[in-house]
């Protein structure tokens, strides 16, 4: 009897060993979909294209945030809006409006694609 109960245990062992492996599902969280706003991607100062600029998605442990990098390449955490209108730069303590060609700066200077 012993004998037959360790030979089922080997058995059954290298049989699960051949199966692929299965998900457990609702044991791990679901990955947060990536946002797609739109504004990600490169940019020029005054559409300058000797002065890229850009934006950025990058994940940190809150979830996604979007990163401006500006004509010098510095990196500056940002928020835009619910409405994607308007963008927020709290380290520059700076915001803009956003259009689907450029986003304006309140001194007058414009990033444009």
């Amino acid at each position: 009897m012993f004998r037959t109960a360790v030979l089922a245990s080997v058995v059954a062992v290298w049989a699960a060993a051949d199966l692929p492996a299965q998900p457990f599902p609702g044991r791990f969280p679901s990955p947060i979909p990536h946002p797609q706003t739109g504004i990600e991607g490169v940019w020029y100062f005054r559409g300058d294209p000797f002065q890229p600029c850009s934006v950025q998605t990058q994940w940190t442990p809150v979830g996604p945030q979007l990163v401006f990098v500006n004509e010098m390449g510095s990196p500056a955490a940002a928020r835009l809006s619910r409405d994607g209108r308007r963008v927020e730069i709290p380290e520059w303590n700076l915001a803009g409006r956003v259009y689907p060609d450029r986003i304006v700066w309140p001194n007058g200077d414009f990033w444009a694609r």
